[in-house]
Formats: structure tokens, C-alpha cells, sequence
């Protein structure tokens, strides 16, 4: 595990522009030979470069052997120099779950908190500000405790609703790799589950402000009753009207469809099953259902979906394919 923790923060100084050339040589190399480590590189690139491109790095990845041991909350300490750093990455959830928050002003210590659900799993707990917070299966929220300074931030990955404590002076920023959502007092949902398509937020009560993490200076502001579709491969942006009783049910452990297209339902399924699914066609894909689950396994639930609208499903060791009958 020394050698582990040794490359990742080799790919922490590499992404922060402070390798060395003899570290970034050793870096190539380790790149060449594991295939595996390339693509949690490139994931990790990724992440970073999307929550924070002008950082410049503290260290982010450490005691990453205890780390994996972790389960429901554990507690980091960082001593802060300057200015500290402040990335997430991916393996925040597939590997490590170590992260590291960034301020402008220095600060002697820092307890940052981490939330997690576990697969078929849903989590409730109340943050330092007094704001309730339900996390969704495989989801993870990592924030500071107390809130520093004149701000709230969280760090999503999945999905989590959030009613949020009323402070006009210290408005909760909801920071997802693709989406910030700028709220005030309010309850709204965010879906950001990482390999899904797109980013969901929902608004319930309240009033917030979106912004695209590549074009922070632009705003979207919602309304109660409104659902945001941020598509991050194009970064378009689709509002739609929607019921709360339709939309915040998966708090009591129920699967909703509310005209969902195929693509959304799978995502849905794979977040909730582990389970890869594959849409062969765009024909299936566009199919439209509504309905309610609780109880169902998942071929229950394709089997029902089928026998409404005609598709076949192809299970392979790989995970299952739709495609039209």
C-alpha cells in the first residue's frame, strides 16, 4: 500500500504543476506498466480539473489504507499553510474517498466530515447548521465541520435531498463535478451520480441558483415545482414542471418513474442494482413509463417494463442489453 499511496501523490503533484522531473519520469513509467492506474489517472484529471482548475496542491491523498476501512463517517484533520487545497477526486467513491477542501484564508486546523450510503441504503443526518440531509443509495457528501467562514459548502457525489437551514448571510453551495447549486433556505434534490449523463436538480420550496462549473459567471435561477436536466457531455440545460409526491419518494426506500425515458430509468436501475445496463438502440431508449416501485428486484422491474412496451433483455456476465423486441 506505500507504493499505492507513493503514486497517487505523484498524480496529486502532477496535476498541481509541482512534479519534479525525476517524479514525473517515475510517474510515466508507473503510467506503462498498469494499465488500470492510466484510467484512474484520467479520471481523477478529470475531477479535478472540473472542481478546481487554478488550485495549487496540498496534498490530498493520505492514509489512503485507512481510508478503505471506513464506513459511515470518518473525520479528517489538515493543517493549513497558506492557502489550502482544495480537489476531489473520483475515487473519492470507487477507491478512497479522500478529498481536501480549498480556503482563501489561513486557517490552523480543519475537520472535514464524511457522509456515505452503502448500496440499498438510504442515510438521514442533520449538518452543523442545522440543515437535514437524506442521502440516497451509494452516495457520498463530504463537508467541513463546523462551516468556515462566510459559507457553507458540500461536496455530492450521487444523490442527496437537502432541507436546507435558512441563513441569508452564509448562502449552501451543493458542489457536484459538473453543477454548483447556490442555495439560500429551501428544499431541493440534486442527482449527480458519476457516469450518469446528465446532473437533475429539483426544487421544492425556496430559491436557488445553478451554475455551470465550465461557465461560473453564467446563472440559472429555478423556481418551486421546477426540475433542471444539465447535460454534461453538452452542457445543455432542459427545465420541466414536476409534483413533489412524484419526485422525492425514494426517501422511503420507492423507485419512481414519472415519464422517464429509457436512458434515465437505466441509470436509475444501475445506481440502485449495481448493475450495468445497456440500451442497444435509440428506439428503446426513448421509450417513456411511469410508475412506482418498492420491493420489486430488478428483473421484476424490466420484466414489468417489458410486457408494457416491447423490449428484450439479454443478461451477459457484463450486465444486461435492451433492445427492441
Amino acid at each position: 500500500m506505500e507504493h499505492k499511496n507513493q503514486i497517487y501523490n505523484l498524480i496529486t503533484s502532477k496535476l498541481s504543476d509541482e512534479i519534479s522531473e525525476s517524479d514525473e519520469k517515475l510517474l510515466t513509467e508507473e503510467l506503462l506498466k498498469d494499465g488500470d492506474l492510466v484510467e484512474n489517472f484520467t479520471t481523477i484529471q478529470k475531477f479535478w480539473n472540473q472542481f478546481y482548475p487554478n488550485t495549487v496542491s496540498h496534498k490530498i491523498i493520505e492514509k489512503t489504507e485507512k481510508k478503505l476501512e471506513l464506513t459511515d463517517r470518518v473525520e479528517l484533520r489538515y493543517r493549513f499553510i497558506t492557502r489550502c487545497a482544495a480537489a476531489a477526486t473520483l475515487l473519492l467513491v470507487v477507491m478512497f474517498s479522500v478529498m481536501g477542501y480549498f480556503f482563501t484564508r489561513q486557517k490552523p486546523e480543519v475537520m472535514l466530515t464524511e457522509y456515505k450510503s452503502k448500496q440499498n441504503e438510504i442515510k438521514e443526518f442533520v449538518l452543523s447548521d442545522g440543515t437535514k440531509v437524506w442521502l440516497n443509495n451509494s452516495s457520498v457528501l463530504i463537508t467541513s465541520q463546523p462551516f468556515l467562514d462566510n459559507i457553507r459548502e458540500v461536496l455530492l457525489i450521487g444523490e442527496g435531498y437537502f432541507e436546507v437551514a435558512h441563513d441569508v448571510e452564509k448562502p449552501f453551495i451543493i458542489k457536484t463535478p459538473a453543477l454548483q447549486t447556490k442555495v439560500l433556505g429551501t428544499h431541493v434534490n440534486v442527482r449527480a451520480y458519476q457516469g450518469n449523463n446528465n446532473v437533475e436538480v429539483s426544487l421544492y420550496e425556496g430559491k436557488v441558483e445553478l451554475y455551470d462549473t465550465e461557465k461560473p459567471s453564467s446563472a440559472i435561477a429555478m423556481k418551486p415545482g421546477e426540475k433542471t436536466i444539465f447535460s454534461v457531455k453538452d452542457r445543455s440545460v432542459y427545465i420541466k414542471s414536476i409534483k413533489y409526491e412524484k419526485e422525492a419518494v425514494w426517501r422511503d426506500g420507492i423507485i419512481r418513474f414519472y415519464d422517464d425515458d429509457m436512458y434515465t430509468i437505466a441509470q436509475k436501475l444501475e445506481n440502485k442494482f449495481d448493475t450495468r445496463i445497456i440500451i442497444a438502440n435509440d428506439e428503446v431508449g426513448k421509450l417513456r413509463y411511469t410508475g412506482n416501485f418498492e420491493k420489486e428486484t430488478l428483473d421484476q422491474i424490466l420484466k414489468l417494463l417489458s410486457e408494457a412496451q416491447k423490449f428484450s433483455l439479454i443478461k451477459t456476465d457484463n450486465g444486461i442489453i435492451i433492445r427492441k423486441s
